[in-house]
């Protein structure tokens, strides 16, 4: 009489597997395909990842790849997943969320204007208050003013979440503790200064930066979990 593995045993071998094989074991049988692609597993597996590899010095030489999809535009990626958008400068802007590890594509809903030319910035990442992820589009409003509109994988719906009165300077949101970070000029003062902004994925709200004094050039920078700037 064959031996039944415990359920937990099951899960805590499986969690120690690469995704690549995760892909096939899914195919074993129901109880196991349920069991890997359940919300719990994946987030627990994300996070063994991530604590495998933060520390892998070897990560930097790895190259993922993504056939039929060109040209593309890279908008954020977040938990292995990768946002692209696809345009021509006047037609509809196509979004898809790629895992370049299954090779699974989802298209998005398209965008509620037209023309690559328009979005002055964009961003991804992920909402852990409701467990999903966000796209999130800046576009052209009135003047020296930009139009914020964000649609959630699992409604699959844009709308409308502000209007800011700022240029963007950078044009991918940084992603960093839950925040997309942007650096913008403020074209409606005398000294047309420039900040930081962020959107807080979780809370929906922007705040603001001030840059370090002094600062004509920025880059911004993710290290050990905080933004950083380096400046000349």
């Amino acid at each position: 009489m064959a031996e039944v593995v415990n359920e937990d045993v099951v899960e805590q071998i499986l969690i120690e597997i690469d995704v690549k094989d995760l892909i096939r074991f899914k195919t074993v049988c129901k109880s196991w395909h349920s069991l890997i692609t359940s919300p719990r597993f994946v987030n627990r597996h994300l996070i063994r990842s991530y604590n495998k590899d933060r520390n892998n010095k070897e990560i930097g030489h790895r190259r993922i790849g993504l056939v039929n999809f060109h040209p593309y535009h890279h908008v954020g990626s977040s938990n292995g997943l990768i946002c692209l958008a696809s345009s021509s400068l006047y037609a509809d802007v196509k979004f898809s969320v790629a895992n370049p590890l299954t090779r699974e594509v989802t298209q998005l809903r398209d965008s509620p204007w037209k023309g690559f030319l328009l979005c002055l910035c964009w961003g991804f990442g992920y909402d852990s208050s409701i467990d999903d992820y966000k796209v999130i589009v800046g576009v052209e409003g009135a003047t020296h003013k930009t139009c914020f509109k964000v649609l959630s994988l699992k409604s699959n719906v844009w709308r409308l979440v502000g209007v800011v009165k700022y240029s963007f300077i950078t044009k991918v949101g940084l992603l960093c503790n839950g925040a997309l970070h942007w650096i913008v000029r403020d074209e409606n003062t005398e000294d047309m200064k420039n900040l930081i902004i962020c959107y807080d994925l979780c809370k929906q709200e922007f705040l603001e930066i001030p840059l370090p004094e002094g600062a004509s050039y920025i880059r911004l920078g993710v290290m050990q979990e905080f933004v950083g700037t380096s400046a000349k």
